[in-house]
């Protein structure tokens, strides 16, 4: 890989710069931190220069060469005699070198230029036959003449800023050759800070060791972080500036994470102080004192790789030690488990259960260890059903059930063979996709349970979610309500009660009820807090709350997710035993942009999502499916949509039902087959009418309504009036309101809701209602004009180009006409589904054929699709646009 093309392939504005000033003024200062590319810009920029009218001389300072008097310039020529003569020999000597051309003066790492070398430089830049490019760190104590340059307005300043995330992707996308996971995105950048340098090296690293691998068209970051021998010598300074206790302070931090200045100090007194200064380490107030931590995420790694056993176990046991002496606030469990695993001596069966837990969702194959080595010393209930779970993450399913059932054979307690047997019920309905087969053994578990018993809130709060997960929110809302009744009054509950409060949560929003859902989800998140007992918990309900807040007003807070491996949504913040901060969750950023109909930006993330959802615990595998399935068909790739439903197919363990039906009909629309779509859509609208789930009946009735008429369910209006009656979710209604009023042609009622959902941030839906506003009744009135202003509004948001205005509009017969003819049905079945004469349709197509320009039905097909995909003045009731 080119060395110097690729770190600056999201640098190109900045190269522009620097020309600018080179070629305008006197030349310019690039200043920035070690490794953001301020070499490869210098290489860029001289070659693109034009060698015919500048003379480019370059040199470098070195700190090993500030003690030398103009010791950059000796680089270049013999610089002796009379040093006040020096500058000007230096000058004339330029000059002779560019001849006829502009002399260009190049100096690297300034700030370790002499104090006479820094001053001859800023004579230089008063110079007008004289250009200068000059590189210094912003991190070091520059001369004050080389600061004069920029200060006095000499030259211009450039300053080179880390990589954004997005620019971070460009870099990886050049080097790698295709699209890379936006959580790897997220790994590379926060590990680097955005640095190019380090980006770059990081890649190549990790494409080298395998860390860096393509899975389902995506590129990922597999494993720990493994940082190249090259960044060590980067990072740590020489190995004599570091004493024995700086290397116990570095080794205290590399077996934790960030850690109370007074463990450190017990550790290795006053080293945080020196160790700072060498910007090894940073500290931080916080409102339980001074925290201590390492000044880059790559030290961690770096230091880690350093340390000796022999320290390692030395240092881990003096913090155990000190953390005894200390006290105040306890280390996380993932840190005592480290310290004392570092150690080697027995680890609290508990500690290590709980730092299972919370490692399960981002570093499964430590937390598996942990869960071992708990379950080798504590057969306990909750030691087992933590060792299952990361199993199950783990992939190996079927292992996690075999030890549960063992487990329960053996277990003595009736309370633990409840926990242990709720729990495998739980793992056959993620393991085996089969929720029915789950919830029937919870509700014979259910039966033995006392009312009032612990247990049966256990049993309860799996038997909530595995009703969820199952289509049966109804059932889910009485079950929660059950538990969360046997509560005394102003409690949370534990884990169960909060489990059942997620379902509850979902399930109201599923039948419709989405504004108590709202308030449910509210609380639910309030009381989960931090979450730092129950990460993935805490993070399912903002989830939930995520979910609800996209059906009722179109935008909500989304959720987010570590960026290791995504496939859980968890609460803000840092992920447990890193310094790494959560991410935007792929499902559902994926979600919302498919409910705003951005097609085309919603598949990435959904594929990240299956991608995600195909290994360990896969409970939203339906959904990420479904949903990219959809959004590829509504980019006209229907073979791509169906490849994904044939390889990771929608089953039964899924929240909202008629998942597989409605992505087949999209795949059928967007084939162009509207009559197989409208019955596959009627198969979506009667899962979801079967499961009570009205909110999801009425998406389903609304994209059925899109349909050309013929094709459309029977007695639509009706259907969706009454489906109307039980959903309360201000964006859903306003939609299925605007396609009412588009069957009932009512140009007021979709002035109306286009207005309503352009209020709401959802533009492209309101466009599709304002451009129908435009044709669906004739007459050029006032609500005519209205719709073309606001189509127009609309039209310039979204970034659409102008419709054809010198096309001739087709009335609203003629487009129906078109829009089945485009479809490649013959004129006798377009006759068929208008209910008119064969004649009928024929002179209904000459006329089309006449206003459009054209003499086919093949150029009938091609000016209609290339049209509506391009926004023009094509009806909603064409084939390919029934999912906008």
């Amino acid at each position: 890989m080119d060395r110097i093309r690729t770190p600056l392939v999201a640098r190109s504005g900045l190269v522009q710069q620097i020309i600018t000033a080179l070629t305008t003024d006197r030349g310019a200062v690039l200043v920035g931190q070690r490794g953001t590319g301020r070499t490869t810009l210098v290489e860029i920029v001289t070659r693109q220069l034009s060698t015919d009218r500048y003379a480019v001389t370059r040199t470098t300072a070195t700190e090993a060469g500030r003690p030398i008097p103009f010791g950059p310039f000796c680089q270049l020529f013999p610089v002796t005699g009379d040093p006040a003569l020096v500058p000007g020999r230096i000058r004339a000597e330029l000059v002779r070198r560019g001849r006829s051309r502009t002399p260009l003066l190049v100096v690297e790492d300034a700030h370790w230029m002499d104090d006479r070398s820094a001053s001859t430089l800023l004579g230089l830049a008063h110079d007008s036959h004289i250009r200068l490019m000059v590189t210094t760190r912003a991190d070091v104590a520059t001369p004050d003449a080389v600061v004069a340059l920029w200060k006095d307005r000499h030259l211009r300043r450039v300053d080179l800023p880390p990589l954004d995330p997005a620019e971070t992707a460009t870099l990886m996308r050049a080097m790698l050759g295709h699209a890379v996971a936006s959580t790897t995105v997220q790994l590379v950048y926060q590990w680097t800070g955005g640095n190019p340098r380090l980006a770059t090296e990081l890649v190549r690293h990790g494409t080298a060791t395998g860390r860096l691998v393509r899975d389902r068209g995506l590129w990922w970051w597999r494993g720990p972080l493994s940082v190249p021998p090259q960044l060590v010598e980067l990072f740590l300074p020489e190995s004599n500036r570091l004493t024995p206790t700086h290397r116990d302070a570095l080794a205290a931090l590399a077996v934790s994470d960030d850690l109370p200045i007074e463990l450190i100090d017990r550790v290795a007194p006053a080293a945080v102080e020196e160790l700072e200064d060498l910007d090894l380490l940073r500290t931080t107030d916080t409102e339980d004192g001074v925290s201590v931590g390492f000044s880059h995420p790559l030290l961690q790694a770096i230091a880690w790789a350093q340390v000796s056993p022999a320290r390692r176990r030395r240092v881990a046991s003096a913090l155990v030690e000190a953390a005894r002496e200390v006290g105040g606030t306890a280390p996380d469990p993932v840190t005592v488990a480290r310290w004392q695993a570092a150690v080697g001596v027995p680890v609290t069966g508990a500690v290590l259960t709980d730092a299972a837990r919370l490692l399960r969702s981002h570093d499964p194959e430590q937390a598996l260890r942990l869960a071992r080595i708990a379950f080798g010393r504590d057969r306990s209930a909750r030691a087992t059903v933590v060792l299952a779970d990361a199993l199950a993450e783990q992939g190996t399913g079927r292992e996690a059930q075999s030890i549960l059932h063992q487990a329960t054979a053996s277990e003595r307690s009736a309370a633990g063979r409840i926990v242990l047997s709720a729990a495998l019920a739980l793992h056959r309905c993620a393991t085996e996709r089969d929720p029915a087969s789950a919830h029937a053994d919870l509700r014979a578990l259910r039966a033995v349970a006392s009312l009032d018993a612990p247990e049966a809130d256990v049993v309860d709060g799996a038997g909530a979610l595995v009703l969820l997960v199952g289509q049966r929110p109804a059932e889910a809302i009485r079950v929660a309500d059950r538990l969360l009744h046997r509560l005394p009054h102003g409690s949370a509950g534990g884990s169960s009660a909060l489990r059942c409060r997620i379902a509850r949560t979902v399930a109201l929003a599923l039948v419709g009820r989405t504004d108590e859902a709202a308030a449910a989800g509210a609380a639910v998140v309030a009381d989960a807090g931090g979450g730092a007992g129950a990460p993935d918990t805490a993070g399912l309900a903002a989830a939930a709350l995520s979910l609800v807040g996209l059906w009722r007003d179109g935008s909500a807070s989304l959720p987010v997710t570590d960026p290791i491996l995504g496939r859980w949504p968890r609460p803000p913040g840092t992920v447990p035993g890193t310094r790494l901060r959560a991410v935007d969750w792929p499902l559902l950023v994926g979600y919302a942009r498919l409910l705003r109909a951005e097609y085309p930006a919603a598949i990435e993330p959904l594929r990240e999502a299956l991608a995600q959802q195909a290994v360990g615990f896969r409970p939203f595998r339906s959904e990420a499916s479904a949903w990219l399935a959809v959004s590829l068909a509504g980019t006209g790739q229907p073979d791509d949509a169906q490849r994904v439903l044939d390889v990771e197919p929608p089953d039964r363990l899924a929240m909202l039902p008629g998942l597989r039906p409605w992505a087949d009909g999209a795949v059928a629309a967007a084939r162009g087959d509207t009559r197989s779509a409208g019955r596959r859509l009627e198969e979506a609208v009667a899962a979801a009418h079967t499961a009570g789930c009205w909110s999801v009946e009425l998406q389903y009735l609304t994209w059925a309504a899109r349909l050309p008429p013929a094709d459309q369910p029977v007695a639509l209006a009706d259907r969706l009036a009454r489906c109307l009656r039980y959903v309360d979710a201000r964006r859903l209604v306003t939609e299925a309101r605007g396609e009412l009023a588009l069957l009932n042609r009512d140009r007021p009622g979709l002035l109306e809701h286009a207005t309503r959902l352009a209020e709401i941030g959802l533009h492209r839906p309101a466009w599709r209602l304002a451009e129908a506003a435009t044709w669906v009744s004739p007459g050029r009135d006032q609500d005519y004009a209205r719709a073309v202003a606001l189509a127009g509004r609309l039209r310039g948001a979204l970034g659409l180009p102008a419709p054809n205005l010198a096309s001739p509009t087709l009335t609203a017969r003629e487009n129906e006409v078109a829009a089945l003819a485009a479809t490649g049905l013959p004129n006798r079945e377009i006759a068929t589904r208008l209910v008119v004469s064969a004649r009928t349709v024929e002179s209904h197509l000459a006329r089309v054929y006449r206003k459009l320009g054209i003499g086919s039905r093949r150029e009938l097909r091609a000016d209609w699709f290339s049209r509506a995909a391009e926004g023009g003045p094509g009806p909603p009731t064409t084939p390919d646009t029934y999912l906008v």
